[in-house]
């Protein structure tokens, strides 16, 4: 039988059988626990320059049609699983899936022992990768999260104006997936500009608020800092909200600091608390807001993660500005957070 390899930057070697596009794929290796949502996790633009193991042990045993696209093409560099080509009823849900990777150019392996993979990750934390036909790699390791990984989300969506709201709101685009951009249009009115837009030419009086989009790739990209000096210059002129990368980019515009999280949150089972309440939500982070740097800033921690204490909620009443790290919009995932974007409302009729 063909095989195909994923070798680890640690050297670490597993083997499985190709399928997807026939081609060599580097980038950085990170999992996701969610069990539904294929579809929508290798579409999330915050996967931009990741490889994505599925930790859950069947894949696409269900229709793609079953699922929503949230940008436009994969955004994943490879896929590996254990079984993606299960069958259930009359139809061939694995073969669909294979097609839409090929199409993409996304290469998988699968079955491969992902339980053992996922534990790697876990205990050595995500690293570099390689998914190759070949079981040795001499080539050089690319560091692909130093890469403008925004702008290849971002280089083919233009500015636009959606939404029929009473509100305007000012949306930056810095990975957006489809599902948070339409929650935002069912509300407001959207004037949506990307991450590199002329900011200088925007008077933020315009607008009752200001969202800033999840997104991939390091909050403290140089590529993002007009966009942290623009959210700064906007906060306390302007309701401002953000979700995801929006979150990070909102605590760097208050001089906070973010960190790599050793291999991250990415899956639709992760519960989130305010000490009171807790809810289940959906993640696809690999940083987080290091909440040692929020003192005196004003920014006050309103939710955090159930197992690793991450900063999930955080707000300044005083200057009407509100931030989840996690996905209200989930897509896949539970609706426990859904509240949010009505609370936005509320908050801007403060």
């Amino acid at each position: 039988m063909e095989r195909r390899y994923v070798i680890l930057e640690d050297g670490t070697v597993f083997d499985g059988v190709p399928y997807g596009a026939d081609r060599e794929a580097q980038s950085e290796i990170v999992f996701t626990t969610a069990m539904t949502g294929y579809l929508e996790a290798i579409t999330d633009p915050s996967y931009e320059g990741q490889m994505l193991v599925f930790a859950s042990p069947t894949i696409a045993n269900y229709s793609l049609s079953a699922g929503k696209m949230e940008s436009e093409r994969a955004r994943v560099s490879g896929v590996i699983t254990r079984d993606a080509h299960s069958v259930l009823g009359a139809g061939k849900p694995g073969d669909e899936f294979e097609e839409f990777l090929e199409r993409n150019g996304v290469p998988g392996v699968d079955l491969v022992d992902t339980r053992a993979l996922v534990r790697h990750i876990r205990e050595k934390g995500a690293m570099k990768a390689v998914i190759s036909d070949s079981k040795e790699f001499h080539g050089q390791w690319v560091d692909t999260m130093s890469l403008d990984l925004v702008g290849r989300v971002c280089r083919d969506r233009e500015e636009a104006t959606m939404g029929s709201g009473r509100l305007k709101c000012l949306y930056i685009d810095v990975g957006s997936k489809f599902s948070l951009r339409e929650q935002m249009a069912r509300r407001f009115t959207l004037h949506t500009v990307n991450y590199d837009h002329d900011f200088s030419a925007i008077d933020i009086d315009d607008y009752d608020l200001l969202f800033i989009s999840n997104g991939p790739g390091d909050p403290a990209h140089q590529s993002l800092r007009p966009v942290v000096n623009f959210v700064q210059s906007c906060i306390g002129r302007v309701p401002t909200f953000g979700v995801c990368l929006g979150h990070q980019i909102i605590a760097q515009a208050y001089g906070a600091s973010t960190r790599k999280m050793k291999f991250g949150h990415r899956g639709s089972n992760h519960a989130v608390t305010d000490g009171r309440r807790s809810i289940v939500t959906t993640h696809n982070h690999g940083y987080a807001v290091d909440p040692d740097t929020l003192k005196g800033t004003g920014l006050k921690v309103l939710q955090w993660d159930v197992n690793d204490g991450t900063v999930e909620a955080m707000e300044d009443r005083a200057r009407n500005v509100y931030s989840v790290q996690y996905h209200p919009e989930a897509s896949p995932g539970p609706h426990d957070a859904s509240a949010f974007f009505d609370s936005l409302i509320e908050r801007v009729g403060d």
